[in-house]
């Protein structure tokens, strides 16, 4: 056997044949002849390269967050779920509704466009490879399509045929089988509304309603049923805009006896509670935690009777919410005795004493000042003049006219009793829970932290631009109302996911990992028979993280056969 052996002595490398002779066991090199000089193109030339003429790839696509949605997708079976429930499983359609919806909700979830730019934005990612999109039926009209497989109008009963809430079933069902509550653990669900502003008035829905904002225009109203274990969404539905909260619990009883939920506990706001929802969800077996509201005499009398020391018996731990003290007592509430629990905030009670003592300081220094200055030519502008000056302190103040209309005059007093009323229950707000077994600083704590259905709220209208709704066709705001609530279940499965990782490696916070993801970009470099694939962007930490999430594989480079 010979071979080459190559000694560089200064700037030239210098070339010998050399061949391995064996001498009993040993092997050793003997020197057979010189070859020259490296780089000599008559005696030695150097080695041919093999050039491969490729090209540079015409562009890259965004791959990173939108692959790891898309493998969340498909491990919550969110195309098929939604195919099945449509009647359109197993037909030769590559882009069902199940994929095209699927698609759609991904984009709301990071980057909202209008469906006449959403054929766009999936082209600019990988999305249309690893979902198997097909170029044809993938425009605006196929999503627009889509849209109408779950919800669309029934010409022959005039009805309009909602699948949505089938598809929330089973979604809720897959995904609590792959991730189960902790043993012995019951669901504990929060409910909540929110309204939604609409352009036009030609959808039944629009109705004008109270907002956040105190406007009063035309609207839609929003309700979840959100799971506090993983923020997962239950269910979800759509209310006129003039229905108020508690009447749109009468919606919710039904829908938890879609689920198959034992011994499961529920919590709404204040505003939610009457006298009928408590007693048809106690008698359907659920739990309840609830807000009563100060409006009726009996949960006034309540409020106003209890008195609760400021000591560290009474204190609840809370943050950004007050200094807080709570106690149990008995009392009756609608109908019957129940425990209760009061709670005061220390911080807002004298914030109200503050502004309720400014208040009436300022309007008793008016009512003086017109009383001394009566330059009105009837009794009439004069009671506008009072009312313009109380402006939503009414309450506080006695005031009196002279029984014949045409003398212009009125006397005014304080109420001291309706001030040592509102003093007492400066702060103060009445919980109710039907588990007995909780005490006040539990049952308040548990009441507070039912924040994270406000979070779902502001992920659906604000990051999924949901707010304000374009769409006019009331099948189609229930469609896409739809589309945005899968987005928020692609969200909190990937935070639930990061949550419950038990791996050092997983140490972003969803929101940074999904940026970072952005970054991730997939190219194609053309070898002549061959792709190379590779992944560029794909930092240390967002390798880490991918591979504790079990998704190692979904950046590695690779080559494909040119079809």
């Amino acid at each position: 056997m010979t071979w080459v052996r190559r000694m560089k002595k200064g700037n030239k490398v210098y070339l010998c044949e050399y061949r391995s002779v064996r001498e009993g066991k040993k092997v050793r090199s003997e020197f057979v002849s010189y070859l020259g000089v490296e780089s000599d193109k008559e005696k030695v030339p150097l080695p041919k390269k093999t050039v491969i003429a490729w090209k540079p790839p015409d562009r890259s696509v965004r791959a990173g967050d939108v692959t790891v949605l898309w493998t969340i997708a498909c491990q919550m079976h969110m195309v098929e779920t939604i195919d099945r429930i449509c009647g359109l499983k197993g037909r030769r359609k590559a882009n069902s509704p199940g994929k095209l919806l699927t698609l759609w909700a991904i984009n709301r979830a990071l980057d909202p466009e209008s469906a006449t730019q959403l054929e766009d934005w999936i082209d600019g990612t990988s999305l249309p490879e690893i979902s198997q999109l097909s170029s044809k039926g993938a425009d605006r009209d196929a999503f627009f399509g889509a849209l109408d497989c779950i919800c669309y109008d029934d010409p022959e009963s005039g009805r309009i045929v909602d699948k949505t809430k089938a598809i929330d079933e089973s979604l809720y069902a897959i995904w609590r089988n792959q991730n189960p509550l902790p043993k012995d653990e019951s669901e504990f669900l929060a409910y909540d509304m929110t309204s939604m502003i609409t352009y036009g008035n030609t959808c039944p829905l629009a109705e004008n309603g109270h907002n956040a904002e105190n406007w009063r225009e035309q609207q839609f109203n929003l309700s979840l049923l959100v799971s506090k274990y993983d923020n997962q969404p239950l269910a979800h539905m759509i209310h006129p805009g003039n229905h108020t909260s508690m009447t749109t619990m009468q919606h919710v009883i039904p829908r938890l006896s879609d689920f198959s939920i034992k011994n499961g506990t529920i919590i709404w706001d204040r505003g939610n509670t009457s006298n009928k929802t408590v007693n048809a969800l106690e008698n359907m077996g659920w739990k309840i935690i609830c807000g009563v509201p100060k409006i009726s005499d009996e949960a006034k009398k309540i409020i106003i009777s209890t008195e609760i020391p400021e000591n560290p018996d009474y204190l609840v731990p809370s943050k950004n919410t007050g200094e807080l003290y709570a106690c149990k007592i008995q009392a009756e509430l609608y109908g019957q005795m129940r425990d209760t629990v009061v709670y005061r905030n220390v911080t807002k009670a004298t914030k109200s004493l503050i502004r309720r003592n400014k208040a009436i300081y300022e309007i008793s220094q008016e009512l003086t000042v017109l009383k001394s200055n009566l330059n009105f030519i009837s009794q009439q502008n004069l009671k506008l003049a009072v009312k313009g000056i109380l402006n939503g302190w009414k309450r506080f103040f006695i005031i009196e006219y002279p029984k014949d209309e045409k003398i212009v005059n009125f006397s005014w007093s304080i109420d001291e009793k309706k001030i040592e009323e509102a003093k007492s229950m400066d702060g103060k707000f009445l919980l109710y829970s039907s588990d007995t077994t909780y005490s006040a600083q539990e049952v308040v704590k548990m009441y507070l932290e039912k924040d994270f259905i406000e979070k779902a709220f502001r992920t659906i209208k604000t990051d999924e631009d949901l707010k304000p709704i374009r769409h006019r066709l009331e099948s189609r705001v229930k469609a896409i109302i739809f589309v945005c609530t899968l987005a928020y279940r692609l969200l909190s499965a990937l935070r639930w996911m990061i949550n419950s990782a038990k791996s050092k490696d997983v140490s972003l916070p969803e929101t940074i990992f999904l940026k970072k993801l952005a970054r991730v970009e997939k190219l194609e470099v053309n070898l002549g028979k061959e792709i190379e694939v590779f992944f560029v962007n794909v930092t240390t930490d967002l390798k880490k993280q991918v591979a504790a999430l079990g998704m190692a594989e979904l950046f590695a480079g690779h080559r494909l056969l040119r079809g």
